[in-house]
């Protein structure tokens, strides 16, 4: 599924850690503001999404939604600007 708001980015985080049974592991995420419910949300970034927008520009925003039976999440996908 695939689900757009407008907002802006507030940043990013990437790194990478080894975990306990010795796998490499990377992450790319980053945070966003909601401007219609006004809240901050964060998501992943995949290493084929499209590049991230400029923080705080205006955009119109977009991400697939990834439902698990648990959990889900939200990876990010690209923006179009207002």
């Amino acid at each position: 599924m695939y689900t757009q708001c407008k907002g802006y980015l507030l940043d990013e985080q990437k790194g990478e850690f080894v975990n306990d049974r010795g796998e490499k592991i990377s992450y790319h995420k980053a945070r966003f503001y909601d401007l219609d419910s006004r809240r901050i949300f964060k998501v992943s970034v995949p290493d084929d999404a499209d590049a991230l927008p400029e923080e705080q520009v205006h955009c119109l925003l977009g991400f697939e939604v990834v439902a698990g039976e648990k959990f889900s999440k939200l990876n990010y996908s690209g923006f179009e600007l207002l």
